[in-house]
């Protein structure tokens, strides 16, 4: 492969290594200021599924507390969750790509860890509700 250099200094960032790093950094930027930010302030409403299984089991305000309660800890997990991946994104888009090839199918998968702090809230809140 011909490496590339500009004003003869060798530049060593490639293309897929940049889409890859891209695509993190956007989930990631997504994950902290587009969904967990609503969650963490507040003002996102109840998920009203839930709250229909919980009002039969729990007074309505109970229900309420308990549904902010999972929202802000679910916010908070996806802010650090998606730090992590912005992180990630960083890390591959200033890396050469070209020689660890092996690696792009496995970067290209990693905004699914955003569904890791989905699965901590949903046991929390099994646990909890419980």
């Amino acid at each position: 492969m011909e490496e590339l250099s500009i004003n003869g200094v060798p530049m060593i960032l490639d293309a897929i290594g940049l889409a890859l790093g891209a695509e993190c950094i956007i989930f990631g930027l997504l994950a902290v200021f587009v969904l967990a930010k609503p969650l963490i302030s507040g003002t996102c409403k109840p998920d009203t599924l839930t709250f229909i299984k919980l009002k039969g089991h729990i007074k309505s305000k109970e229900a309420k507390e308990i549904l902010a309660n999972l929202n802000k800890k679910g916010g908070y997990r996806l802010r650090a969750w998606g730090c992590i991946l912005i992180a990630i994104g960083v890390f591959v888009a200033l890396s050469d790509m070209s020689e660890h090839y092996k690696m792009v199918y496995i970067i290209a998968f990693a905004p699914l860890l955003l569904a890791i702090p989905i699965l901590q809230t949903w046991m929390y809140a099994s646990a909890r509700l419980r």
